[in-house]
Formats: structure tokens, C-alpha cells, sequence
């Protein structure tokens, strides 16, 4: 296989009054205290919770559906851990690999000036997860990026502003001393941060109701207006969610289990056991830990060649590699368990004649998409929700209509007629995006509208040309840009593109693992952000995941982590060699 580049930790367990949840719905154990103790984890358990037996994968046919970052990411890995006798086949439904990274060169001609100017569809960027000591889901980035020979960039660090009440505040560290003392955003924010704090000197159980994000941080803070726009802001701007929906356990992470764990101290670290697995596998790779530990801020992108970037290179790898055969432009239809011989029949537009038949299935599709290929089987994956942002790229000649920074997100407690057009957010791109040679100086900007507001009763979803119009009224309303200045613009739609983790999101998934158990052996897997975290970087792990995972076992369905959601690691700090500590 050619696609690659020429200490035990202990064990903590949640402090919790709340019983665990296996999967296996019979092991109610509370957790107490950190104990400092190995865990050995089965590869797989049964329903049952016994042990099972696992297939190896050596000669197996794999068929991986859907060709977004999870979908390439998963092909890509399988193709470099399993033995070349393994058969790899990626299905996409369009005529394109990357999903929704999408990076479009659009010749302008505007005011005088013409170019080239690039627009991301998509992601701009990957979080670069730069001090987070809870996540590691950069490691496969920089695993990648040696691999493929790619050069990672990060974007200076710039303003963020939120707009509230019907102007833009400034976030810190960039915000003015004086605007802590005038601002409402900050005022209102006074009692909640001394309720926090004397919240934090409290003894603290972790609940066994699953609470929504709003509820759960008055419970923490005791109030609703002040934090809830500051949160809001932030989930519109990851999920396009509504707060009063989404699960605090589910999304909010590190800061949601951190209030829980115990403190380990100043030399140690505490992290989910996923994360520890993937620190001990990738983290000790010194040229990985080099990408990992230079200078970096927030974000990550691929400079001036596009986020598009990483998605052609894997699939550039993937094609060179003999036992992987890429499918584009055919849609997956069916799949259907033959118990008998163990395999999965995949029914396809292309397939009508004579159905592939699969020792493994890994749906990076939606929880939706994935549940109609088996509506009678797969009925708990049927309940899960997504939503549709409407995505307007716009670009002026003229320089610095806004102020620097990165952008600035949408709160759901603005007046609404401060936003009638449901806006999220709006991003700077020209101050982010490296600019090529044949692009001209301008001010391009980046719309977000919809998500959950277009879940509302009576909401409809603009046509693209109207989204523009309603784009660039909303520009004028809160940039003062004239919503007849020369620009050029287009707008797409991205239907169902964001999974909402809900609350009770959890217990959906576990319904669902007895499902892929009990219908197709295990033998279908999921993968993807409407199984775990969400965002670009995440998917790129989560595709990492289900690699190992199919290799470990062909009967892993990708949601056994749900047996460690309460299972921490205190890793001292010597041994996270990835991140800076000074």
C-alpha cells in the first residue's frame, strides 16, 4: 500500500449521580470519583453485551457511500490500513467528489476591474483546535496533509463581532475596555458571570436528563437573555440550530463535560478515551507533532488554492490505488442483509442488471438518507433532523466596506425586524482568503441565511435571486453598504447540509446501534456528522474512525463510542506531545 509518506495513560471516570447507558441497555453502574486504573476496550460488544466474534477484513469488499470529506477520508484510510487483497467502492450520487467544499473560480467584471475571484461554497476553513487539550481530530489533518504533500496555512488573527442589539460588538481580546462598561451585550453578561462563578464552588452531578443548550446554561449561570445570545450567536454560526432544540451533552463538549469533570491539576489533562486512542496513535508521529506545535491561530485553510484542495488530493490518491474503484454519478437506491453469506446488496441506478454485493457498507450519508435505504430497518435514523442554509457569495470593487475581521454572527434575540431575512451570519472572506495573482482588490463577503428559522411555520426559502436581494439588504441594513453598489453575486441553496443534535440525540443513536445490529449484523456502519461531531475537521476524523473501526471488525457499526461517553483519560501533559503547555 503506497499511501503514506516516506506509554499506558490512566483512566478516569466521570464523577456522575446519573447511570451510564450502554449500549447494550442493561449496565446502569454510576460513575464515582477519578480511578486511576487501565481499561481495556472490546473492539465490539453485542447486544447481548458479550463479547462477539469479529471478521477480519483481509479479502473483504468494502463499499463506502457518499463522497464528501467523511466518504474520502474513509476510502482513503481503509485503502492504507488493510491489505491490498481488500476491494474499496466509493458511491456518489453527483458527477463531483467533496460534497459541500466546493471552491469556484468566477470570472468578474464589475466597476472597472476584472479577475478571477475565488469563492468558497462551503467551509472556508478547518478549526485548527490549537490548545484544545479535548479534541485531537487535527492529527488526521496533518496525517493527511504529509501524506498528500499539502501545505496547511493559518489566517492571521483578526476581530470577531457579534450583532447585537442592532449594531456589531466586538468580542475579546479584541474588544475596546470601554465597550465592557456601554456595551448591553457585555453588561447582561455581569450577573451571569458571577452566578457561574459561584456555581463553580458548588458540588456538581452530572444529570441524567438530557437538557437543551438554553436550558442547560441558565441552569449554570441562572440567566436566559445575556448567555442565550452569546450561545445562540455561536450556534448559528456551527449548526444554523436553535438553541431551545439543540443538546447540551450532544454539542456543546468539552465546555458541557468540563463543568463536570474533576480537576486534575495543572499537569495533567483530561480527554475522552476516543481522543487518548488517537493521541497514542497519531500523536507520537514527530511530523505530525511538528505540524501540530507550529505557530498557529484559530483557523486553518489551504491559502489561495481553495478548500477544494483537500478533497481533489485524496481522490487524486484514491484513483491511483488499483483496488479502489470510484463511482460517481450513481445513486445508491436500496441495500438489503443477506444473513446467509454475510453480505450487504447494494441497488443502485447503474445497478439494475446485476447489484454489487458487499462484506461491509459505511454510510457517510445523513441520518435521513441513510434511513431511506432501509425504511423498514433503519426507523430510528428516520427521526433525525437536518437543516438548509441558503449561501450568497458576494464581491464588491470596492475595498474595506466593512470592518476587519472575520466576520460577525447573528443572535436569535436581535429584534426581528433587524433581520427579517433570517441571516445567521456574515463572513469577511477578503480578509481571511489569501488573494491569487488574477484576482482583483475588492470587499467579498459571505452570507448565511436559514437553518432553523426556515423550520419555522409560515417560513419560506427564498429562490437564489431572491436570497441575493435579501443578502444585500441585510449588507446595508447592518454595514451601511448600498444595496444598489456594483457587485457580483450568486446564491445556492444547501438542502438538509446541517445534522441537529438534538435533544435526546443520544438515545436516538442507541436505537439506532440496535438497529444496524439487529438488521444487518453490524455490517453496516455510519460515519459522519449526524453520528458525531460536525464541521469540516471532524468529518476528516470521522471518516479516520470508521477506517480502524472496519479494520478492528467488519461488525462495528461506528456508534460503540456511545459506550465511553462517560469514560475520561487524565493524561499528563509531559504525554500530549501535540500541544504547547507555555
Amino acid at each position: 500500500m503506497s499511501l503514506c509518506r516516506a506509554g499506558s495513560l490512566p483512566a478516569a471516570l466521570l464523577s456522575s449521580g446519573a447511570a451510564s447507558h450502554r449500549l447494550n441497555g442493561c449496565c446502569h453502574r454510576s460513575l464515582h470519583a477519578i480511578a486511576a486504573r487501565p481499561r481495556r476496550r472490546d473492539h465490539l460488544r453485542s447486544i447481548s453485551g458479550r463479547r462477539a466474534y469479529t471478521t477480519e477484513p483481509k479479502d473483504a469488499d468494502i463499499a463506502v457511500l457518499g463522497g464528501g470529506l467523511t466518504g474520502l477520508s474513509a476510502a482513503y484510510y481503509l485503502a492504507k490500513k488493510l491489505p491490498s487483497t481488500a476491494n474499496i467502492t466509493l458511491y456518489e450520487s453527483s458527477d463531483r467528489l467533496g460534497g459541500w467544499i466546493k471552491t469556484d473560480r468566477v470570472p468578474v467584471d464589475v466597476g472597472g476591474k476584472q479577475g478571477v475571484v475565488l469563492f468558497e461554497r462551503g467551509a472556508r476553513s478547518l478549526t485548527s483546535l490549537a490548545g484544545n487539550t479535548f479534541r485531537y481530530d487535527d492529527l488526521v489533518l496533518y496525517d493527511l496533509a504529509l501524506d498528500l504533500g499539502l501545505k496547511i496555512s493559518s489566517p492571521g488573527s483578526k476581530p470577531r463581532y457579534i450583532y447585537y442589539p442592532d449594531h456589531l460588538v466586538t468580542m475579546p481580546p479584541f474588544a475596546p475596555f470601554a465597550d465592557f462598561l456601554r456595551e448591553p451585550l457585555f453588561l447582561q453578561s455581569f450577573g451571569a458571570g458571577l452566578a457561574l462563578a459561584f456555581n463553580t464552588l458548588r458540588r456538581r452531578q452530572l444529570p441524567a436528563q438530557d437538557y437543551s443548550v438554553a436550558e442547560w446554561l441558565y441552569k449554570i449561570t441562572n440567566s436566559r437573555k445575556a448567555v442565550g445570545t452569546l450561545a445562540s450567536a455561536m450556534m448559528h454560526g456551527i449548526y444554523g440550530g436553535d438553541i431551545n432544540k439543540l443538546s447540551a451533552r450532544s454539542v456543546l463538549d468539552r465546555i458541557y463535560w468540563g463543568w463536570y469533570l474533576p480537576n486534575p491539576g495543572f499537569h495533567a489533562r483530561p480527554m475522552p478515551m476516543p481522543e487518548k486512542e488517537i493521541l497514542e496513535a497519531l500523536g507520537k508521529d514527530k511530523e505530525i507533532q511538528k505540524l501540530a506545535l507550529s505557530p498557529k491561530n484559530a483557523l486553518l485553510d489551504f491559502g489561495e488554492s481553495g478548500m477544494e484542495t483537500l478533497p481533489r488530493a485524496m481522490a487524486d490518491a484514491l484513483r491511483s490505488q488499483p483496488n479502489v474503484t470510484i463511482k460517481t454519478g450513481e445513486d445508491v437506491w436500496g441495500l438489503t442483509y443477506d444473513q446467509k453469506i454475510k453480505k450487504i446488496e447494494i441497488a443502485s441506478s447503474k445497478s439494475s442488471e446485476q447489484p454489487q454485493r458487499f462484506d461491509k457498507v459505511i454510510s457517510t450519508l445523513s441520518s435521513q438518507d441513510t434511513a431511506s435505504l432501509a425504511p423498514y430497518k433503519l426507523r430510528a435514523f428516520s427521526k433525525a433532523h437536518s437543516v438548509s442554509i441558503m449561501r450568497v457569495n458576494l464581491w464588491f470593487p470596492q475595498e474595506n466596506l466593512k470592518p476587519p475581521g472575520l466576520g460577525y454572527l447573528i443572535p436569535n434575540t436581535v429584534a426581528p425586524e433587524t433581520n427579517p431575512e433570517h441571516a445567521l451570519g456574515v463572513f469577511f472572506d477578503s480578509d481571511v482568503q489569501v488573494r491569487s495573482a488574477d484576482e482583483p482588490a475588492g470587499t467579498k463577503l459571505f452570507v448565511l441565511m436559514g437553518g432553523h428559522y426556515y423550520d419555522e411555520p409560515g417560513a419560506k426559502i427564498p429562490s437564489e435571486d431572491e436570497a441575493i436581494i435579501q443578502a444585500r439588504s441585510l449588507l446595508e441594513r447592518h454595514l451601511g453598504i448600498p444595496r444598489d453598489a456594483p457587485c457580483h453575486a450568486v446564491a445556492g441553496l444547501a438542502k438538509n447540509c446541517i445534522p441537529q443534535h438534538n435533544v435526546g440525540h443520544q438515545d436516538l443513536l442507541r436505537d439506532a446501534h440496535r438497529e444496524l445490529c439487529t438488521h444487518f449484523e453490524g455490517r453496516l456502519a455510519v460515519a459522519g456528522g449526524s453520528y458525531g461531531r460536525i464541521g469540516a475537521i471532524a468529518s476528516l476524523r470521522a471518516g479516520y474512525d470508521a477506517a480502524l473501526s472496519t479494520k478492528s471488525g467488519l461488525e462495528n457499526t461506528g456508534l460503540e463510542y456511545l459506550n465511553q461517553l462517560q469514560d475520561f483519560a487524565v493524561v499528563p501533559i509531559e504525554k500530549i506531545p501535540v500541544r504547547r503547555f507555555k
